[in-house]
Parts: C-alpha cells; structure tokens; sequence
C-alpha cells in the first residue's frame, strides 16, 4: 500500500496501535455503533441502519454522547 501524504508520519500512524472497545446497542430498534467513556455512558461511532430518515435524528449524531444500559458479557 502507498499512501502520498503532506503530513508527518507520526501523525499519520498516530494511534493505529490502539485497541477500540466498540459495543453494538439498539436503541428504538435502531443498531448503532459506541465506544463507552464511562460505565453508563457511550460516544456514538455509527448508526447501522437502512432506513435513511434514521440519519437525520440530532440524536444519533456520531460524537454525541448518549446514556445507555450496558450487558453482561459471559
């Protein structure tokens, strides 16, 4: 793979060594993507959807941070 870049290369592979902890929720039946930041609470990645009015909700913007009840892992 190549890949021209202006940019450093520290701050291209800034981070690519990092292990994501991203967990798949429903909410109103819809699927989306979160990256907990705390035990209760998740920065919203991705909203999975096919419904395309799903993605005009200002709630399910990626960044906002959303309450939500995590389950128990086996």
């Amino acid at each position: 793979m190549i890949l021209y870049t202006a940019l450093p290369l520290e701050l291209v592979l800034d981070g690519i060594d990092r292990k994501y902890d991203f967990r798949e929720i429903e909410i109103d039946n819809i699927k989306i993507l979160v990256e907990p930041v705390d035990v209760d609470k998740g920065k919203i990645i991705s909203v999975i959807s096919s419904n395309p009015t799903v993605y005009l909700n200002p709630k399910l913007y990626p960044g906002n941070i959303i309450k939500f009840i995590p389950s128990q892992r086996l």
